[in-house]
């Protein structure tokens, strides 16, 4: 079973992923995880200055600050420690 915080954690990799090229609101939700820490981790990961949003003309788009592409790296690097560790046991 995993845990909540892993579970949040691999949500918001997912989610600045998603912002990593820029994406649309819907977008995002569409190709989350499907549950209601989506929504939390999307506005959180704003908050945080993770994900800017931007307007493009008539569009409204999300995209990974350099801050949230940090993220992304730890993120991988850190879940691939992981199953070398998991691997190895």
């Amino acid at each position: 079973m995993r845990s909540k915080t892993k579970a949040n954690d691999l949500t918001a990799s997912r989610i600045l992923k998603i912002c990593a090229s820029g994406a649309s609101r819907t977008r995002i939700v569409h190709q989350s995880s499907p549950n209601s820490m989506k929504v939390i981790s999307y506005l959180l990961l704003i908050d945080e200055g993770l994900i800017e949003v931007v307007p493009e003309g008539a569009r409204i788009v999300h995209r990974a600050t350099p801050k949230g592409m940090s993220a992304i790296e730890k993120f991988e690097r850190f879940h691939g420690e992981m199953k070398k560790v998991i691997c190895e046991t």
